[in-house]
């Protein structure tokens, strides 16, 4: 029997999900993402290998609960957000096939596993919103045009980290009190608000702490008519929807039937909050239709592993598996 691996490796988690030759999901696994090494880790060698071999580690351990070896796997497609380049893609496929045995490896941007997932429509789109920001079109042959390098605020950036920061200084100061400056010790798990600005050392150490995930006490202050957190979520929605538009206009798609798969951590739980804003400045172009991707992108990365390794049979999903592998996700 010969099994196929798809992984999604992102900022936040990292999901690993297995299926056997005749499309049947097996198993599926989650863990941290590779975020959590940004705080630990300075050197990039180090970092570079924590990141390879955390993945390895996910895989190890779910074939081992399913009685399984490397072996067994033919075949492993892995959407990670850390691949920007060719010469990074080429590099990772390298590392894994000399680390694992494993026949048949590609790794893509982690974009092309929730575009995968989202839609099989052509011209589409998809931009993923988590640790950092990124866009991605495909045309008809499924080529990819990359918009990340024309995004001006990523999200960790924007939401996280000059949020929790301004909070910091406006709660210091007393210049500009906000509902945020309330949710400051709870995240940083300090008892003043100058030992949590410390841990940034004033604002010089980004990699202090995880601040995408200051990003829900943002959209917390937002729906409680925060203005501050307000302006943070316009400034970066509105940058995301220009980003786009410029993209369809450049791609002289003006005029044609385009679908934006929306995905990443942003978007989950209260991630509507920065959907509305991107809606609302894309109302306009009536061809375009905004959703969320219904599975998790490592659904995507499963079924571009059979499409490339399996003669194009995809995985059998079934409601069952819907549940059991808690796949599926509540668009909003």
């Amino acid at each position: 029997m010969k099994y196929f691996i798809g992984v999604d490796q992102g900022g936040s988690k990292t999901e690993i999900l297995i299926g056997d030759e005749n499309g049947i999901l097996i198993d599926k696994c989650t863990g941290s993402g590779y975020g959590v090494l940004l705080t630990e880790l300075k050197d990039n060698s180090e970092f570079y290998n924590k990141y390879i071999e955390q993945q390895i580690r996910y895989l190890s351990n779910l074939l081992n609960n399913n009685s399984l070896v490397l072996s067994d796997v033919y075949a492993l497609t892995a959407c990670m957000a850390t691949v920007n380049s060719v010469d990074i893609q080429v590099s990772l496929e390298n590392d894994l096939r000399n680390r694992i045995s494993v026949p048949n490896i590609t790794i893509y941007h982690d974009m092309y596993g929730a575009w995968r997932a989202g839609t099989d429509k052509l011209p589409s789109g998809v931009m993923g919103v988590g640790t950092g920001t990124g866009i991605l079109f495909f045309d008809e042959n499924g080529t990819a045009t990359n918009l990340t390098g024309n995004i001006k605020h990523q999200a960790a950036l924007e939401l996280g980290y000059r949020g929790f920061l301004h909070a910091c200084f406006s709660a210091m100061k007393i210049l500009e009190p906000t509902i945020l400056t309330e949710s400051i010790c709870e995240f940083a798990q300090t008892s003043t608000i100058d030992e949590a600005l410390m841990k940034t050392k004033n604002g010089q150490d980004i990699n202090a702490l995880s601040h995408q995930f200051f990003v829900p006490y943002i959209y917390d202050a937002v729906l409680q008519k925060d203005r501050v957190a307000e302006d943070f979520v316009n400034e970066v929605g509105s940058g995301l929807a220009e980003c786009i538009r410029s993209g369809i206009k450049n791609l002289g798609w003006e005029n044609r039937e385009v679908s934006l798969v929306l995905s990443g951590g942003s978007f989950k739980g209260k991630g509507f909050v920065l959907e509305k804003v991107i809606k609302d400045h894309l109302r306009d172009l009536t061809k375009l239709t905004l959703f969320q991707a219904e599975y998790e992108p490592v659904y995507g990365a499963l079924m571009l592993t059979y499409e490339k390794y399996n003669n194009g049979i995809i995985p059998q999903i079934t409601d069952q598996d819907i549940v059991r592998l808690q796949l599926k996700r509540e668009l909003l």
